[in-house]
């Protein structure tokens, strides 16, 4: 038998029996897919039997429970990826069998006609449970298995039991080909409060699936992997996946619309070249991931277009007022924040947001983070509709964190904020930050930008007695800005009068003079006296006013000359003598 490899995608496909209603709607009533349900007069056909109209409004889908499954659900249905139920409804809430995901996924990697030949529809199958699977589903099983849709342990398929959502989410990513990146990820953390529920086995596909922007988490930030998924979940799973399928550009036109739309014909220029495309009188429009009226599309704006036989039936605004991702980007200022709702997939290093009904287009840094739910994600895993926070320096973006998921409602901020004083590092990427009277740890995330003086530094650049303000997220800080930077003693050799502003340790102690702050680093065996009394660097109080002497740069003397609080000290017998050898 031959592969036939990753084959056009959707349009040219049977209807998917994932998402599409039950009897007779789903499969033909000797169990084989349907037909390409867009013929010519709409008309749904399997055998010469007439099976319903196509169904593009499901009338249990108006109001706001399943209003963020909407464009996933009518994006796959411009694609002819499925229907609803004979009665109308989509039902998105019904749950989804193990044998009709498996059928998706195979027909989402555009392998068909392959699991319909002779030679895969005969084979025999050495599944435990081979005698519960449908003849008509042999061959999308006999291919998901050629194509390591299974485990090498799997013995049984489980055809009728409901897929939950760690079984779909690990189905999808092996469908994607990302076998080999999740088991990179196996030891990944995961920011859900229940990631203890997910096997260990598991890790990286769940990984990659939030990096990748395949799935989200609830409101509570729980994952739920042993929960039955839903056929409006299901949808959004496979709308997310399919656009990172080959072959997700059929049927798809992406332009700048130049007129108003007048009779139902939307008028786009795409590489200088003007398309009239006729739009289907109920055509789906969706600006900002919220469905609008033609009339509300406007000339300047960015579109994706999903057309059949010349007739358009979904619509997506992607930029607007004249932005076009990639291209003239509104420019962030030098040191700030932005916030808004994403617009667009990111594209050429750019984010586009619309903010009290304004576009913005914000350049972003090659070496942004990007954070959700708890987790850093790779900028693919931005969707449509998210709501954002963006920092910015130098005028580049550095730190996206997502603070409202598309569909969901605000969720927990992960972002803190810290100013205070370097005391300490303790290995390669860890501070110790005094702030009032208590000390945090700050622990460096391995791509973390910092700045010091308005320029990009390593973390190397980083001074005891550097006052900062850290931005952490999720206990990983993210961005570093140095405030005021500690300098060091002005000559090679020479005396420094000053007041202990942090205590010393690791022999490197911070005093404050003429409104300077410096860092002062003490030899091993460097003689320290306070009270008259000798000591050892660390032992010098915040207040404490003091006079160092050094020698390359290095202090190899240093007497407290009056305690904390103002209290008289006793000052050690020193002599100073000068002479000759001899």
């Amino acid at each position: 038998m031959t592969h036939q490899g990753m084959k056009k995608l959707l349009a040219s496909t049977l209807t998917l029996a994932l998402v599409m209603g039950g009897g007779t709607t789903v499969f033909a009533k000797d169990g084989r897919g349907v037909g390409n349900p867009f013929s010519n007069s709409k008309i749904h056909q399997d055998n010469g039997k007439h099976l319903g109209q196509l169904k593009w409004h499901f009338n249990d889908m108006d109001g706001n429970d399943f209003a963020w499954a909407l464009r996933y659900i009518v994006d796959l249905a411009s694609r002819g990826v499925f229907q609803g139920y004979p009665d109308g409804t989509f039902q998105p809430q019904g749950t989804v069998s193990r044998i009709e995901a498996i059928t998706a996924a195979v027909r989402l990697m555009g392998l068909e006609s392959e699991a319909q030949s002779s030679a895969e529809m005969q084979t025999k199958l050495n599944f435990k449970d081979a005698g519960q699977i449908p003849s008509w589903a042999v061959g999308y099983v006999a291919v998901a298995l050629e194509n390591d849709l299974f485990g090498e342990t799997e013995t049984s398929v489980h055809p009728n039991q409901p897929a939950d959502r760690l079984w779909a989410t690990t189905l999808l990513v092996k469908a994607l080909k990302l076998q080999s990146e999740a088991e990179a990820n196996m030891n990944a953390s995961l920011p859900f409060t229940d990631a203890n529920k997910i096997p260990a086995g598991s890790v990286g596909y769940v990984k990659v699936a939030v990096d990748r922007g395949l799935i989200n988490g609830f409101e509570d930030n729980t994952f739920r992997p042993n929960q039955s998924v839903t056929r409006a979940q299901i949808a959004a799973l496979m709308d997310r996946a399919g656009d990172q399928m080959p072959g997700s550009a059929d049927g798809l036109v992406n332009g700048t619309v130049t007129a108003p739309v007048t009779n139902n014909v939307l008028t786009i220029t795409s590489n200088g070249q003007t398309n009239n495309l006729t739009l289907d009188p109920n055509a789906f429009i969706f600006r900002g991931g919220v469905r609008v009226n033609a009339s509300a599309l406007q000339a300047g704006d960015n579109v994706r277009t999903r057309a059949y036989n010349n007739t358009v039936y979904y619509v997506e605004v992607i930029g607007s007022g004249g932005i076009i991702p990639g291209q003239n980007p509104v420019p962030v200022p030098s040191n700030g924040v932005s916030t808004g709702t994403v617009t667009a997939a990111v594209n050429n290093n750019t984010l586009t947001l619309t903010n009290g009904g304004q576009p913005v287009a914000l350049l972003l840094n090659p070496n942004a983070l990007f954070f959700r739910n708890g987790a850093q994600i790779a900028a693919s895993g931005l969707q449509i509709g998210d709501v954002v926070s963006t920092r910015s320096y130098n005028n580049s973006v550095v730190y996206v964190e997502v603070t409202q998921s598309v569909g969901s409602v605000p969720s927990t901020t992960y972002q803190q904020v810290l100013n205070g004083t370097i005391t300490s590092k303790s290995g390669s990427n860890v501070y110790l930050i005094s702030s009032g009277s208590q000390t945090y740890s700050m622990t460096l995330n391995n791509g973390a930008f910092i700045y010091r003086g308005g320029v990009l530094v390593n973390a190397d650049a980083l001074k005891i007695g550097d006052v900062v303000t850290a931005y952490a997220y999720n206990n990983s800080t993210a961005i570093v800005e140095v405030t005021q930077a500690v300098a060091t003693v002005p000559n090679t050799n020479g005396t420094i009068t000053g007041t202990v502003s942090a205590r010393a340790m690791n022999n490197i102690l911070t005093i404050t003079s003429g409104g300077q702050s410096y860092s002062l680093t003490f030899d091993a065996n460097a003689f320290v006296y306070r009270n008259g009394v000798q000591t050892v660097a660390a032992a010098l109080l915040e207040g404490d006013t003091v006079t160092a002497h050094y020698y390359n740069g290095v202090v190899l003397y240093a007497e407290v000359t009056q305690l904390a609080g103002g209290a008289a000290t006793n000052l050690a017998a020193v002599t100073q003598l000068s002479g000759t050898i001899s």
